[in-house]
């Protein structure tokens, strides 16, 4: 392992069992992560709140039961097999990036979720921020993250992932 570590906010990791624009910089992230490349990161919240959106789809049918049960069981199996093979690492919520999130709030005028992604990538010192998400990207950058949408820019994540 090479010391990168790439942080997915929600929108990018639910990318990964939802295909959507933007999936095959996920699909290429899992596949460095797996080979030892780089290390995948997110946060214990982003995980509650990818379970929360899953099932706002399936309420809303935009997956069926069979669907939801299968993208579920995907995000828990991949994460705790990568957490073993140490290329996957999810972080608690710290003090320390909650306290930086409120001030982030404040500042940018964000949601806390969002500001909490920001403070947990720069409290974990990672090389880039991954998101779906134009406003989040923006603040991230002003806030000296590395940051690249995957959606509107996704050769420039495949680029940066390709170069490690």
């Amino acid at each position: 392992m090479n010391g990168k570590l790439v942080y997915l906010d929600t929108s990018s990791l639910l990318k990964r069992y939802i295909e959507e624009k933007g999936s095959e910089v996920i699909d290429k992230l899992y596949k460095e992560s797996e080979t030892g490349n780089i290390k995948t990161v997110f946060s214990v919240w982003n995980v509650g709140e990818a379970l929360g959106v899953l099932d706002r789809y399936r309420r809303r049918n935009l997956l069926s039961d069979d669907e939801f049960e299968t993208a579920i069981k995907s995000l828990i199996s991949e994460s705790l097999k990568m957490c073993r093979l140490d290329s996957l690492e999810i972080l608690p919520i710290t003090s320390i990036s909650l306290v930086e999130s409120w001030f982030l709030v404040l500042k940018h005028q964000i949601y806390t979720a969002d500001a909490l992604q920001i403070s947990s990538s720069k409290e974990s010192q990672c090389s880039l921020f991954l998101a779906a998400d134009s406003k989040l990207i923006q603040i991230a950058i002003k806030e000296k993250l590395n940051a690249v949408n995957i959606e509107t820019d996704p050769q420039e994540a495949i680029n940066w992932l390709n170069s490690v």
